[in-house]
């Protein structure tokens, strides 16, 4: 599959971006197929990659608990992983892939980092925009935890 800047345009961890600073980025990046059932990461697993869906879906599951817990679909243009190039941490869920095939564009947490370190406007860009996507999911979180639980109104 080759990657074209009008499929990266899709993403919103790109907003912002010209064609050029995509293609330049889409080097960067390797495309993996997953298959349905696939575990493309584990939760509590280190963070090594950040994932861009390019065709497909993929499915964000919780096993925290005793049964496994469905907590988003994620489809063309969406990404995960971004948490990993912040802190590095553990996964935060599981992601599984979802369609009978899935492509996603990988780029490691390392070469992502020193990619950005010689394309300053475009780590600025993406972490601007990875930014936004923490506080949009962390403004969602806030607001369904807040409603009152029994189906009351606010």
């Amino acid at each position: 599959m080759e990657i074209t800047p009008s499929i990266l345009h899709t993403a919103d961890l790109f907003a912002g971006l010209s064609d050029t600073q995509l293609t330049a980025l889409a080097a960067v990046g390797q495309v993996s197929v997953f298959h349905r059932g696939d575990v493309i990461l584990k939760e509590g697993e280190q963070s090594t990659a950040v994932y861009v869906v390019l065709k497909g879906q993929v499915e964000v599951v919780s096993e925290l608990t005793e049964n496994t817990t469905s907590l988003i679909i994620l489809g063309a243009g969406q990404s995960f992983g971004e948490m990993s190039l912040l802190d590095a941490g553990p996964r935060s869920a599981t992601i599984r892939c979802l369609s009978p095939e899935a492509s996603l564009l990988t780029f490691s947490r390392d070469d992502l980092l020193a990619f950005w370190n010689q394309e300053t406007p475009v780590g600025y860009r993406m972490l601007f925009n990875i930014a936004r996507d923490l506080a949009f999911k962390l403004r969602i979180r806030n607001l369904t935890n807040a409603l009152p639980r029994g189906g009351g109104d606010l």
